[in-house]
């Protein structure tokens, strides 16, 4: 069998032909037949695989045909597969396949381990190991099932309500309410299942680790093969540009460097050596070793694979995610404490209602319609409807500004945002280095006005220091020497010094071509520069030095006065955030001399990873919104501290090892006065946002590595910025930004307190329409008065007000002051104390109207008047509108639209025989509508300026209407 792996599945193809004097195979492959974009997609695969000329797949016919040159490894493989059993192998499979310290064991003990050798494995070895540990893929989590996902939206408190109501119904034998009651039943958990299932796809499986193909040493000979094929012990070679697919021990290395920064969070390229590094040698600090999903700068080597799929490094952040469960939204967490105040209140008033109706002699009969109708009247059924919508309306707005939220409840979320948390490589700066200053001859030059003179180089020490750092560098020039035109590869470092010197007017190929590098002597254990050999247009030889400022200087024959100057302006600008390089020249008597001093000091380069454009407005905007900004960083403490003060934090800084093995309390207490903390690992950025929202915060977290791929999935709400942003980062993220701008994180922040104020003012509407019909029916049944509305109309009135003005006071567009103001407490209710006594008394009121239509014309005059008297008390809970112009214009054609649409169905309710047989309307049309048409003038005739909170603050409170 032969297996197709594609887009985190595995096909099989069964071997139907294999001619090998013509080196054609057929395969049967039975997912392939009907499907004409997967025939596109295995030829494709099939293409990739080493030694296959030619590939045709029918989806017709659900078969595939393979043309194969001689020699080709699939070949090998089919052969191996009717071979007997290899030899057992020395290899321990026990000790591969997990994390172990690799970086700290020299290279002959690490290739007698894995029992490989420099020339790689047999394929037949590697395809034994293939089978013994599987492809190198992320195991996929287990996903809930759509039957538990329906289950749990039947599982509580308000649809078992509303269940044994229809069970009630049923043994009354009442089929239509009790129908009626299931439709409503089957609509509600349908909406919360399309939610629910919607949350589970974001979190998708991220098998594929790999780039493509991969090089691979087996048997001598050099093999392109998926990187999912790789197999502990196979050496790969490895160059600037790939992406790893696996984790590895570097055995050879040529100016080999590598961007660690999504893994660790270290903004500068690591250099890699073969040489074994301490035990105790941070993530960071691991020179040996290359990681799955980092990515090479700079150089070639190679290197044996030492762990694959679930075993690297990339799977431990992984398992951190998994185990780092997302906490339950904080909209999912009020909803359910509302659905419980209500069962315990309907609960309470029916038994009320019971006793009542018991003690004025009713029927049975009537007892029991009575207690459906009120449980029937308590639930907002259109409650479900309503929230989804404002949250699917704050998605689309957000999607137009660039933002996917890829969690629905997300978008209420971000306005409840205390804290964020923000990455600082890649998030606060754009991880691409540039220089700021050049130091030269006791002088500061600003990069905007650096110039360089070919004709003055070795005079002009401005020139001399930017020739050097471009002769130094270890990048590649893809186009001529134009700034205009640069494509350069290599590390930001390097890339920033040639980038400079091109701007400032030096020809890079030209001056490569007239001083050709003969030598270069790289950094090692303990050495922090590099020194080349150039030989000169006139024939002779030019050294430079290029690197830590303070070990340049040492090779140089300055004076100690100058020395002592050089070392405090170093000081200064590293002070400042920036990364200081010195640099050095001398000239050489012979090419095959070693400079190892005597160098002219040329100068100090200051670089800079710059600030994302709009990361300190942000800051400031969301200071100015009430949120407190943290960063987190893999980065030193120096450094990180240098980038808050630029960005106007105010706060301490700290390293992880500061705050680690603290009490909750104590670390709640440190993190409330820190505004940077650096050094921290996935593990430490982890444990900051539980403490964080341990202590009552609500966090969002802003990042795009995989080291914050766990502390994404932690958060509240949990943000991807960029399209740089890693694929782990995406798919745990909440939210994820196309682009970088990190203000769009304060737009969503908006939208998102949108959100909440328009489902406050819809679950004031919900609940005071509710309880009018709840106290009605129990003030009926306290009196021994006859039953004010069945259970039928009671659903009529829920459906219909409960979902078009409901979803008019939901879209509303929010107050454009909405980031003027500080968040919410923390954990507030949806409705707080002082607002539900204001929502009790507008409640009693429309009951009281409710009340007069019952005693004047009886129970269809009720219906009539309380019906039209809700719809028209949404228009009392809209917002004062402070919009003008088209936007305010659109908000009004929109709510008249809704309660209009409203006002019709109950109109036609009314006069239709059909809907008034099933509604049990007996009255005369004219008193009907005569109450119909009162109970829509009637709240607006009561109405008064009321000091009704709507939306409590940490500032001044919004004013509506209320009910007098």
């Amino acid at each position: 069998m032969i297996a197709f792996l594609h887009d985190n599945r595995t096909d099989a193809a069964h071997l139907i032909r294999h001619s090998r004097r013509a080196r054609r195979l057929r395969l049967a492959v039975p997912a392939l037949q009907g499907d004409r974009h997967l025939a596109r997609r295995y030829e494709q695969i099939a293409h990739a695989w080493p030694g296959i000329v030619a590939a045709s797949a029918d989806p017709r016919s659900g078969r595939m045909l393979l043309e194969y040159a001689p020699g080709a490894p699939l070949l090998c493989d089919l052969d191996e597969r009717n071979a007997p059993p290899p030899p057992r192998s020395t290899f321990a499979p026990r000790v591969v396949q997990v994390r172990d310290r690799w970086h700290t064991r020299p290279v002959e003990e690490i290739v007698a381990q894995l029992a490989t050798a420099p020339d790689g494995l047999t394929v037949r070895e590697a395809a034994r190991r293939l089978r013994l540990y599987g492809h190198n893929l992320a195991e996929p989590p287990d996903p809930r099932s759509r039957l538990g996902i329906l289950a749990a939206q039947l599982t509580n408190a308000p649809m078992a309500m509303l269940l044994g109501s229809a069970g009630v119904s049923l043994l009354l034998a009442d089929l239509v309410e009790s129908s009626a009651i299931l439709v409503v039943v089957g609509l509600n958990a349908g909406i919360g299942y399309h939610i629910e299932h919607r949350n589970q796809q974001v979190l998708t499986s991220w098998r594929k680790l790999e780039a493509g193909l991969a090089q691979v040493v087996r048997g001598g000979a050099l093999q392109h093969l998926p990187a999912t094929e790789l197999v502990p012990g196979d050496v790969i070679l490895v160059r600037a540009g790939d992406i790893l697919p696996a984790d590895a021990r570097v055995i050879d290395a040529h100016r080999l460097s590598a961007d660690e920064a999504p893994l660790t969070g270290e903004s500068e390229p690591q250099h890699k050596q073969p040489d074994p590094v301490p035990p105790d040698a941070a993530l960071a600090e691991r020179t040996s070793m290359l990681y799955a999903g980092t990515s090479l700068v700079g150089g070639h080597g190679r290197a044996i694979v030492v762990a694959t799929g679930s075993a690297t490094e990339v799977a431990h952040v992984r398992a951190l995610v998994e185990a780092a469960a997302a906490p339950p939204p904080p909209l999912a967490e009020r909803m359910q404490r509302l659905g419980r105040r209500v069962a315990a209140i309907s609960v309470g008033a029916a038994g009320v209602a019971t006793a009542a109706s018991v003690l004025h002699g009713k029927p049975t009969r009537q007892v029991l319609k009575g207690a459906v109708a009120l449980a029937v009247a308590a639930l907002p059924e259109g409650l479900p409807l309503v929230a989804t919508s404002a949250l699917v309306r704050s998605m689309q707005r957000l999607h137009e500004q660039g933002m996917v939220v890829r969690r629905v409840a997300a978008a209420e979320a971000l306005g409840g945002v205390t804290v964020i948390c923000a990455d600082k490589t890649g998030t606060l700066t754009c991880n691409d280095m540039r220089l700021e200053i050049l130091e030269a001859a006791g002088r500061s030059y600003p990069r905007e006005v650096l110039s360089a003179d070919r004709a003055r180089l070795f005079v002009d020490p401005v020139t001399t220091a930017l020739a050097a750092g471009l002769l130094n560098s270890d990048v590649d020039v893809l186009a001529g020497g134009r700034a205009a035109h640069l494509a350069i590869s290599g590390s930001a470092t390097e890339r920033a010094l040639v980038d400079a010197a091109h701007a400032a007017g030096l020809d890079g190929a030209e001056l490569r071509r007239s001083f050709p590098r003969l030598h270069l002597y790289e950094r090692r254990q303990g050495v922090h520069y590099v020194r080349s050999v150039h030989r000169t247009p006139e024939g002779g030889h030019v050294a430079f030095v290029k690197g830590a400022p303070e070990q340049v200087l040492a090779l140089c024959t300055s004076s100690p006065a100058a020395r002592r100057a050089i070392l405090a302006r170093n000081d200064a600008l590293a002070a400042a955030g920036l990364r200081v390089l010195g640099f050095g020249w001398r000239p050489l008597d012979d090419r095959s001399e070693e400079p190892t001093g005597g160098f002219n000091f040329l100068g100090l380069a200051a670089l800079r990873d710059p600030l994302r454009e709009g990361a300190a407005e942000a800051i400031e905007r969301a200071r100015a919104a009430g949120i407190r900004t943290v960063i987190l960083t893999g980065d030193q403490r120096r450094t990180a501290a240098a980038v808050a003060r630029e960005l106007g934090l105010k706060g301490e800084t700290l390293v992880a090892a500061d705050v680690v093995g603290l009490s909750p309390d104590a670390l709640t207490r440190r993190l409330a006065a820190t505004a940077v903390l650096a050094r921290v690992t996935p593990e430490d950025k982890l444990a900051i946002v539980r403490a964080l929202r341990a202590s009552g915060e609500v966090v969002a977290m802003a990042g795009d590595g995989i080291n914050d791929a766990p502390a994404l999935k932690a958060a509240d709400v949990g943000i991807a910025v960029g399209a740089s942003a890693t694929d782990l980062a995406r798919q745990v993220a909440d939210v994820v930004m196309a682009g970088e701008d990190l203000r769009s994180i304060l737009a969503a922040v908006g939208e998102g307190r949108v959100v909440q104020d328009n489902l406050r003012r819809a679950l004031r509407f919900l609940f005071a329409t509710n309880l009018s019909e709840m106290a009605l029916v129990l003030g009926a049944a306290i009196t021994g008065a006859r039953d004010p509305l069945t259970p039928m109309q009671l659903l009529w009135i829920n459906l219909l007000t409960d979902t078009l003005p409901g979803l008019a006071l939901a879209l509303e567009p929010g107050e454009p002051d909405v980031l003027d103001r500080p968040p919410a407490p923390p954990g507030d209710d949806l409705l707080a104390a002082p607002e539900l006594q204001r929502v009790g008394r507008d409640a009693l009121l429309l009951a009281g109207v409710g009340a007069a239509g019952l005693a004047i014309g009886g129970p269809t005059l009720a219906f009539s008047t309380l019906t039209a008297a809700q719809l028209s008390y949404a228009g009392i809970c809209r917002a004062p509108q402070r919009l003008h112009g088209e936007e305010r214009r659109a908000a009004d054609r929109r709510f008249a639209a809704l309660l209009g649409g409203g006002a019709g169905l109950q109109f036609l309710a009314l006069t239709l025989p059909p809907l008034r047989a099933l509604l049990g309307i007996k009255g005369r049309t004219p008193l009907v509508l005569g109450g119909f048409f009162t109970g829509l003038a009637l709240p607006w005739a009561f109405s008064r300026k009321s000091a009704m909170h709507v939306v409590t603050r940490r500032g001044s409170p919004q004013r509506t209407e209320s009910l007098a």
